[in-house]
């Protein structure tokens, strides 16, 4: 903000000093709204290199945080506890089988020549 005086840049602004960051290669005005307003969903990797010469961040810092950190909605556990009641115990052995070869898949221990 010290470099606009104190004041919230306009995003065609935003857009121009990206430009001068880049040598003259910017992201358009549209685009910027968008990135702030939060609708551009997935930025491209031309976008992230640009971002991270303007800001002087790595281009790995505009990746969103990984998947593993999401914990799951409230509404998302019921849902798949309703769904899950009406299974019958074949498609619930089934489901623990394979959950189990998922288990087994991830776990480093099952790597070794004998399992």
């Amino acid at each position: 903000m010290d470099k606009y005086g104190g004041r919230i840049p306009g995003v065609r602004r935003i857009s121009a000093d990206i430009a001068k960051a880049n040598d003259g290669v910017t992201i358009s005005h549209g685009h910027v709204h968008n990135i702030l307003t939060g609708e551009a969903e997935n930025l491209t990797d031309r976008t992230r290199r640009l971002l991270a010469r303007f800001f002087g961040r790595q281009p790995a810092f505009f990746h969103p945080p990984e998947h593993a950190e999401r914990v799951p909605s409230p509404d998302s556990v019921r849902a798949l506890a309703a769904r899950l009641a009406t299974f019958d115990q074949a498609q619930l052995d089934a489901i623990r089988t394979a959950l189990d070869i998922a288990s087994a898949q991830r776990s480093p221990d099952t790597c070794s020549p004998d399992k």
